[in-house]
């Protein structure tokens, strides 16, 4: 299973969580103290307990948080180094901010995928009746200029200059289940960036993937 951010901050709360009740027992251990110097007594059970219960969490939270960080291959410090919760704060950091990066990079791939599909299926389109279709073949056209720029970037697609050709094609796929509304409203977005012959194409069922039959 991948680790993802949620995983991470839940580590970070945990461990938050973990440090106010450090805080707590820091100010009972004082009173404890106190009694024990003043007048010899013994710390209480209880807060003997508590202080075991803590060291057990903290171990036990250090180590999930060393097997998550390992398994993005973020760099460890030895073990015995990270021997507080404030240390392992430093670290749950360092962690939410690389598995941060690695979906940030998942997200742009899959977005440059999605994009690239589309321009291709956009490439892919041909006129029912008319071979030579120059509305279709200048949409075609700035397609093949927009893939040849995301080829040549690594960056995110973007998605105001994606639209129209989603548009585009959603109209082509749904045309006959749309209500009027969004009837109008796809073709509104396919004529302001194609053109009105494109558009009434499309809405007609007129442009199809190259060998399919038309609806």
């Amino acid at each position: 299973m991948l680790l993802t951010t949620h995983d991470v901050q839940e580590l970070v709360r945990s461990n938050e969580g973990l440090l106010r009740r450090m805080a707590e027992l820091g100010l009972h251990a004082a009173n404890v103290a106190t009694a024990l110097v003043s007048a010899g007594a013994p710390a209480p059970d209880a807060f003997v307990q508590d202080i075991a219960d803590v060291g057990r969490l903290f171990v036990a939270l250090r180590t999930e948080a060393f097997a998550a960080a390992s398994s993005v291959g973020l760099p460890l410090p030895p073990l015995e180094t990270v021997n507080s919760a404030q240390d392992l704060s430093r670290m749950l950091g360092a962690l939410l901010t690389t598995v941060g990066a690695i979906e940030r990079r998942e997200a742009i791939g899959h977005a440059r995928e999605s994009a690239l599909n589309v321009l291709d299926r956009v490439a892919m389109l041909a006129h029912v009746d008319q071979r030579e279709f120059d509305p279709l073949r200048l949409c075609q056209e700035r397609a093949r200029q927009l893939r040849a720029v995301l080829e040549q970037q690594s960056s995110e697609p973007d998605a105001p200059t994606l639209a129209p050709f989603v548009a585009l094609l959603h109209f082509i796929d749904a045309h006959q289940q749309l209500d009027d509304d969004k009837w109008g409203a796809l073709q509104e977005t396919v004529t302001s960036a194609f053109g009105t012959a494109l558009a009434m194409a499309a809405g007609r069922g007129r442009l199809v993937a190259k060998f399919a039959t038309p609806s």
